[in-house]
C-alpha cells in the first residue's frame, strides 16, 4: 500500500493547495492514502475525512502535522490532537506518544530546512528517509543512513506543497489485516515500511527552499 505522508495544503502558510484537489491528484495518483500534515495544524485532517467521504474516494486519511519544535520540525502521524509548537522535542515526542501517534524526523540533512539534524537520544519513531523536494540526493541518502543506523522506521513523501507534486514521494508498507491509520503506524514504528519516489521538478524544489530562506531571515531580524 502507498501514502504520501508529508503534504501541505491551504492550512500551511506557504502552500494555497485546497484539500479537494490534493485528495483528487492522490486518488489520480493511485495512493491508497496520505497525510496532509500543515505547520503547526491539524484541521486538514478533519476536513479531508469528510471530503473523502462526500467525493467516494478510497483514501485512509492519516491524521498529521509538522511542528514547529524548539529544535526543528517533526511530524507528527495518527494523533488527532494539535501538539503545540515550540516545545522541546522530547516534549513533543511525549505528547505524541500519549495520543497514541508516532513521530518522524522530515528533511534531517536538506540545506536550508529547519530539520532536525542530529537525531540520536531523541524518542523519534522514524526518519523521513525520502523527501521528493530534495535538491541533492545525499540528503535522502544521510537520512536513510541515519534511520539504519539507529533502528528506526523509515517514511517517504512528496512534502507537496502544490497539487501537483503530491505522490511524487510515498511510503509502502504491508498491510495483511487491511489499511487503516493504526495498521500504518504499526508497520512504519516496527520497520516495516520503504520510502520511495521522484524528485519534485528542480526549479520548484529550488524556488521553495529559496522561499524558506528569505523567510527565516526575516523572522530572525
Amino acid at each position: 500500500m502507498r501514502l504520501d505522508l508529508h503534504v501541505h495544503s491551504h492550512f500551511s502558510p506557504d502552500s494555497s493547495s485546497a484539500i479537494e484537489a490534493i485528495l483528487k491528484k492522490a486518488h489520480e495518483a493511485r495512493l491508497d492514502g496520505l497525510a496532509i500534515t500543515d505547520h503547526n495544524s491539524v484541521q486538514s485532517f478533519f476536513d479531508a475525512a469528510r471530503l473523502v467521504k462526500d467525493l467516494g474516494l478510497d483514501l485512509v486519511i492519516v491524521p498529521g502535522a509538522e511542528i514547529s519544535t524548539a529544535e526543528g520540525h517533526l511530524i507528527v502521524l495518527g494523533d488527532r490532537n494539535l501538539v503545540p509548537a515550540g516545545l522541546s522535542v522530547s516534549e513533543t515526542v511525549a505528547r505524541a506518544h500519549d495520543d497514541g501517534g508516532i513521530v518522524v524526523a522530515p528533511h534531517p540533512y536538506e540545506l536550508f530546512r529547519n530539520g532536525i539534524r542530529s537525531l540520536r537520544n531523541k524518542s523519534v519513531d522514524a526518519v523521513e528517509a525520502f523527501n521528493s523536494r530534495h535538491l541533492l540526493g545525499i540528503s535522502n541518502y544521510l537520512a536513510t543512513r541515519s534511520a539504519a543506523k539507529l533502528n528506526l522506521g523509515v517514511t517517504g513523501g512528496s512534502d507537496a506543497h502544490s497539487v501537483e507534486t503530491v505522490g511524487f514521494g510515498f511510503t509502502e508498507v504491508p498491510i495483511a489485516n487491511g489499511l487503516n491509520v493504526g495498521e500504518i503506524l504499526r508497520a512504519i514504528k516496527d520497520g516495516r515500511s520503504e520510502a520511495k519516489g521522484r524528485a519534485s521538478p528542480r526549479f520548484r524544489a529550488a524556488s521553495y527552499s529559496l522561499k524558506v530562506r528569505i523567510s527565516s531571515q526575516k523572522s530572525n531580524r
